[in-house]
């Protein structure tokens, strides 16, 4: 067994019913480049033969524990909170893979940058047998553009996030929410944070019928409206009058006008430039590219005036061919040409 007071990477895999999968995940992690690591892997009560294929690996470095009964996924990761030895916690699921070289490229950045926190990177997506599907995932990249973007959804992969302990254990562990734990911790460490990714690929992210995100989505969809409320809660004075779906659903299509749009994006723009929660230009340029397709899509003759309202309309953004696209069609509509 490694001495825990050297090791900088702690690799935590929390296992339930992994059998057909976790032999390949644990084998990626013994074959990194860095080696300074422990992997602690949890079985959160697996019923097949996961315990059996983890106890069959005698490498030193892995350390294992076993919950008494199926306590769920919030409970199990957040054991990372009082067994991890590392400097680092870095995030491998059961069913994953890590590329020979994720923990050396990883702890590089932190090394580099002492305000960072949380670091993610690409991945392929495989199938169920291993193969690449030819899809791959691709987050976003650039601490201040992440930042913004959290608001919205999630770009981190979480198989290949790593996070620095300290403020890990600041935040206090993953929400004891029942899907999207994620998402929710990186929301909340990004509000204190530096976050990012990184542009290069670090692992392989399999796609089967047992994916939790597969498996609900429903209630995948209930929790998003969660973790932005937790989110407009810290920016804005009050937030029941605000309908989430306005900021969570996709723009094309949606039942919402452009009025009710421009008075939700306003009313965050206006509180944000105050308390700065969110990179300012980052998030601004956000709504100002979903301002032009809102009213593109809606405003009919009223396009170009509507696509002037400031805040949400910024001349640093616009471009000669948005400004000449809504003009003509304002006139358009005014003329009686539909064509």
């Amino acid at each position: 067994m490694p001495d825990k007071k050297k090791i900088q990477i702690t690799v935590f895999m929390a296992a339930y019913n992994a059998a057909d999968y976790i032999a390949a995940s644990i084998e990626s992690v013994l074959e990194q480049t860095y080696t300074n690591f422990e992997l602690l892997i949890v079985d959160d009560g697996s019923t097949d033969n996961t315990v059996e294929i983890i106890r069959s690996f005698e490498d030193p470095r892995i350390r294992f524990i076993q919950n008494d009964g199926n306590k769920g996924q919030p409970y199990t990761r957040n054991l990372a909170l009082k067994e991890a030895n590392g400097e680092f916690l870095a995030v491998l699921d059961s069913d994953d893979i890590a590329f020979p070289n994720r923990l050396e490229i990883q702890l590089q950045h932190f090394l580099n940058r002492p305000q960072l926190a949380v670091l993610g990177g690409k991945a392929h997506i495989i199938d169920k047998h291993g193969m690449r599907t030819g899809q791959e995932v691709i987050p976003i990249c650039g601490s201040k553009k992440l930042h913004a973007a959290l608001l919205f959804y999630n770009s981190f992969v979480h198989p290949t996030v790593m996070m620095r302990m300290a403020a890990f254990r600041d935040i206090g562990g993953y929400p004891n929410h029942l899907v999207a734990q994620d998402y929710a911790l990186f929301s909340r460490m990004a509000l204190k944070y530096e976050v990012d990714n990184v542009s290069e690929f670090l692992g392989e992210y399999r796609i089967h019928d047992n994916n939790i995100s597969i498996r609900k989505k429903d209630l995948a969809a209930a929790q998003l409206r969660i973790i932005l409320r937790y989110q407009l809660d810290k920016l804005l004075p009050k937030t029941d009058h605000i309908d989430l779906d306005i900021l969570l659903t996709p723009i094309i299509n949606s039942k919402y006008t452009p009025d009710e749009y421009y008075t939700v994006y306003r009313e965050i723009i206006h509180h944000n430039r105050q308390k700065k929660q969110y990179p300012i230009v980052e998030l601004e340029r956000t709504f100002f590219d979903n301002w032009y397709a809102i009213v593109m899509e809606k405003a009919k003759s009223n396009t170009f005036p509507l696509f002037l309202r400031k805040p949400v309309f910024n001349g640093r953004y616009v471009t000669a061919k948005q400004i000449r696209k809504t003009f003509k069609q304002s006139l358009k509509y005014l003329l009686g040409i539909r064509r």
